[in-house]
């Protein structure tokens, strides 16, 4: 059976655009009114999925408490995780299968993606570029 992402974002009531052969991009909105990017690809064993950039490049003095903030929450989300591009931009990440791959995994991923970014980005964003921030999303922040 053939994965179809662009009738899977029309179930989810969002419009896409194929942006290359087998990777869609769709542009959201959170409740603070920061903007993302989505991406979803369809590879030959996994389909892919990324918020990108989460965060764009930080500079040298903002990595040490973004970073430690990125493992912490690694060790806590589920379903996702935070990584590095090539343009050290800070991604949230997730992939699963094609086998077995069918619409209520995409809106599980979807889901948790629109969560995770919804919950975590304001205060990721302050904390690097708030020294003295804590978030109270992260109990063993320095």
């Amino acid at each position: 059976m053939a994965i179809n992402i662009t009738n899977y974002f029309k179930r989810y009531a969002w419009a896409c655009e194929e942006v290359d052969a087998q990777i869609w991009r769709t542009t959201f909105t959170t409740e603070q009114e920061a903007e993302f990017d989505l991406y979803v690809m369809l590879g030959e064993e996994f389909v892919h999925f990324a918020v990108s950039p989460f965060l764009s490049k930080l500079e040298p003095e903002q990595q040490g408490r973004v970073y430690k903030a990125l493992l912490a929450l690694n060790q806590q989300m589920r379903l996702v995780y935070f990584g590095l591009d090539e343009e050290a931009d800070i991604n949230l990440l997730a992939e699963l299968p094609v086998r077995g791959f069918s619409y209520p995994q995409f809106e599980m991923v979807m889901n948790a993606l629109l969560h995770y970014t919804q919950t975590l980005a304001r205060d990721l964003g302050r904390i690097a570029n708030e020294p003295n921030f804590r978030s109270p999303l992260l109990s063993n922040q320095p």
